[in-house]
């Protein structure tokens, strides 16, 4: 370290401010020290102002302190493993953050950019749009929070966590499930910026979620029937309501469905017509043996104009169209309830195979989950598979009297 005075090209001064320079490893760092002097009191041997005045004495004990905490700071670099740089003895030595706080939206940017270079691989173009959405609302409630629309990834705690969860249930106005699914997003973020280095600690150590219990809508047996046996009053209807039963018969969201080809259906090891694809979703293989519903729909619709075209299986309709004209489909029907084609899977994980007894692991790998447990969340146990479970135990106590004493 050297502690010098600084004269200015082509200035003529009367007292010059007193530098200090760092030389780290051959890089150089000089910045002011605040304090000034005049040339014939300052001793270039010893670095100090000469004499004992009250002025010298408060200068030279500046510098002294100036010394002993760039050593300091020296030392707690070489402490962290960290490499020395004139510029970071420097920041220290000023209150300076050697490296610039990372920002929420930084990280953000980061994540959604590798999930927007890996759409059609590892991800859907739906996920890279619940993460634009999350991230717009968050802004919007850093607007409110903290009048800005960023935050320092440190600034992250579990307040603001549970703070941005009962702001989505209660101000944005979503349901208890959708404000955890948005939560999540944000914990994924915060999980990569912990990963790669950006923060040292997780928020969300102490987060817990408790879903709220839904039921969830599915066909019946009866209901089924009606709806495969009803005159629709347009052949738009028609080809959605056709669509919705395959993927009753199949399992198949409306994505996998529409985007089927010929080359997705093959002769099985047991002789039989299955169906083999992957999940638009997750990219899941999905491997169903098909109904005689579903085959006679794809058998049906082989002369379809798109298909002569395009090798589809079955007609395509935007998702958005389909949602639209089931709301019709059930008006027509008479139903109350809400028909979508997660509606269908339901029906098929429910109406077509567990209350036929087909087991739910089974079930599970048809509908391409790899977890039984996302497969619980559509199964449910319907009346008529109550019924014939308790049928044999009805018949074994039918016969049995109880002595029943007066009162």
């Amino acid at each position: 370290m050297l502690l010098y005075l600084k004269h200015r090209t082509g200035k003529h001064e009367d007292i010059i401010p007193i530098y200090i320079r760092l030389t780290v490893n051959g890089t150089r760092e000089e910045w002011s020290t605040g304090r000034r002097c005049r040339p014939e009191d300052w001793d270039n041997k010893l670095k100090r102002v000469k004499g004992n005045k009250e002025e010298a004495r408060s200068i030279n004990h500046w510098l002294d302190l100036l010394s002993a905490r760039a050593y300091a700071c020296k030392q707690d670099l070489y402490a962290s493993g960290k490499q020395l740089h004139g510029v970071q003895i420097r920041k220290l030595m000023q209150g300076e953050e050697l490296d610039p706080p990372k920002m929420l939206s930084q990280v953000w940017t980061y994540h959604t950019n590798q999930i927007a270079g890996l759409v059609g691989k590892s991800y859907t173009p739906g996920t890279l749009q619940k993460y634009t959405s999350v991230f717009r609302i968050l802004k919007k409630y850093l607007m409110l929070k903290i009048q800005a629309d960023d935050i320092r990834l440190d600034q992250i705690d579990f307040r603001f966590i549970r703070d941005f969860d009962y702001y989505l249930k209660t101000d944005y106005g979503v349901k208890i499930n959708t404000a955890i699914h948005m939560v999540k997003k944000l914990r994924t973020i915060m999980k990569v910026a912990q990963e790669i280095g950006w923060i040292s600690r997780d928020p969300f150590v102490a987060y817990r979620a408790k879903k709220e219990e839904v039921f969830r809508e599915y066909l019946t047996s009866l209901e089924l029937h009606e709806l495969a046996t009803k005159k629709l009053s347009g052949k738009r209807l028609r080809r959605v309501r056709d669509l919705f039963l395959f993927s009753c018969y199949t399992g198949l969201s409306y994505a996998d469905t529409v985007k089927l080809r010929s080359a997705d259906i093959i002769k099985g090891e047991d002789g039989g017509i299955w169906l083999q694809t992957h999940r638009v979703k997750n990219n899941n293989r999905v491997r169903v043996p098909l109904l005689s519903p579903a085959l006679r729909l794809i058998n049906y619709y082989k002369d379809y104009p798109r298909i002569l075209d395009e090798d589809f299986l079955l007609p395509k309709i935007s998702n958005v169209t389909a949602n639209k004209l089931l709301k019709t489909i059930a008006a027509e029907m008479g139903w109350s309830k809400h028909l979508t084609y997660h509606c269908a899977r339901h029906t098929f994980a429910t109406t077509v195979t567990l209350t036929n007894g087909v087991p739910i692991e089974t079930v599970g790998q048809m509908l391409g989950h790899k977890d039984i447990r996302s497969t619980q969340i559509y199964a449910r146990v319907t009346d008529t598979k109550v019924s014939k479970d308790m049928r044999e135990l009805k018949k074994k106590y039918q016969g049995q009297q109880l002595f029943l004493a007066d009162h």
